[in-house]
């Protein structure tokens, strides 16, 4: 009985697959080709590659100084219209910081063009992308 027990259990431990940690090989760098830019509420997507790369956007009071500045957080201010300061990030294939875009004039001006201003900034300046392929995570 003991060895069909055995017998059983190996056959079930060679047939469960085992958890192992999983890696990710994209290479994405500020002279990939990217295009097809485009941009929906608080989402953006372009093609980079040929790899598709997908990210959010966000509105904040912290003034990131350049395009390409890059923060682990961003600020928010109580006072709506101090949140005027396009972000973005990359969620797609990895996770970027959050990359500085630009300044709007208010923040619902944000609100409307933060969006695009990062999915076409992504696609067209190598300064982006530098930025949002650079010290990725999972």
């Amino acid at each position: 009985m003991k060895k069909h027990l055995l017998i059983a259990g190996l056959i079930c431990v060679a047939t469960i697959p085992s958890a192992v940690a999983v890696t990710k090989c994209v290479k994405l760098s500020s002279s990939s080709t990217c295009s097809n830019y485009a941009g929906d509420g608080s989402n953006w997507s372009i093609t980079c590659d040929g790899v598709p790369v997908s990210g959010v956007i966000f509105c904040g009071s912290q003034d990131g100084g350049s395009r390409g500045a890059t923060s682990t957080a961003v600020a928010i201010s109580s006072t709506i219209e101090d949140n005027k300061y396009c972000w973005c990030k990359m969620t797609s294939p990895a996770v970027s910081q959050w990359v500085f875009v630009n300044e709007l004039t208010s923040a619902s001006q944000c609100k409307t063009l933060c969006t695009f201003n990062c999915a076409y900034g992504t696609q067209s300046q190598a300064s982006m992308r530098s930025a949002m392929f650079s010290n990725l995570s999972d």
